[in-house]
């Protein structure tokens, strides 16, 4: 005869197993998504370094026209 309570263990078993899974998928999924949002913020904080490294670089560009138009002026005004 067979034994129909270890086969209910079994599907317990089974049960607990997948239940796991799935927590354990989903943890994945969260981590994946956790570092895919770290990912993203470090571009974008890349991005933003580079447009302000670029707007400073513009800035010092400026600053040094000013200044030779001021030696310019200085020097017209001798």
């Amino acid at each position: 005869m067979y034994n129909f309570n270890g086969s209910k263990k079994l599907e317990n078993d089974q049960t607990e197993i997948l239940e796991r899974f799935e927590k354990v998928k989903l943890e994945i999924n969260e981590t994946i998504k956790n570092i895919e949002v770290k990912v993203a913020e470090m571009i974008s904080d890349k991005k933003l370094n580079d447009e302000l490294k670029n707007d400073i670089q513009k800035l010092g560009t400026i600053v040094d026209k000013v200044d030779n138009n001021l030696v310019n002026l200085k020097d017209m005004l001798k």
